[in-house]
């Protein structure tokens, strides 16, 4: 992937904080935004509307089709279409202020599952001062 491509490369906002316990803890994420998610898609996680919190490598897809019947079930009761586990997430500490960054002069609504390029989430990535891999 070039540095200026933005294909496959998003950012998606967790709202709560079990989704964030969840994404650390078990390295997936349900989603309901339809985007090209491929194996090597990068990902950068937004909290809320204020700070990056971590970056991750998208390892597999997995469709309602493949999902087990109660993940499948909280899917439709939650309009999700997959689940996207991750090969590699790297964790921020502390935070990376959303207003520190190139996506500073974006809506917060407009971050979710907005393409980005590449050299960008790189910038957000160096601007961490610590990455903990998990």
């Amino acid at each position: 992937m070039s540095s200026d491509s933005n294909d496959n490369t998003y950012i998606l906002r967790t709202t709560r904080r079990e989704v964030e316990a969840q994404l650390f803890m078990q390295r997936w994420l349900f989603v309901g935004v339809r985007r090209d998610w491929s194996r090597g898609s990068k990902i950068l996680f937004a909290k809320r509307s204020d700070a990056f919190i971590a970056s991750g490598v998208v390892g597999r897809i997995d469709t309602l089709d493949e999902l087990d019947p109660d993940e499948r079930e909280l899917c439709i009761q939650n309009n999700w279409y997959a689940k996207i586990v991750f090969e590699k997430l790297t964790r921020f500490h502390p935070e990376v202020p959303i207003r520190d960054t190139p996506f500073a002069v974006l809506s917060p609504v407009a971050l979710h599952g907005s393409p980005v390029r590449m050299d960008d989430v790189v910038k957000v990535e160096a601007t961490a001062l610590c990455r903990i891999h998990v």
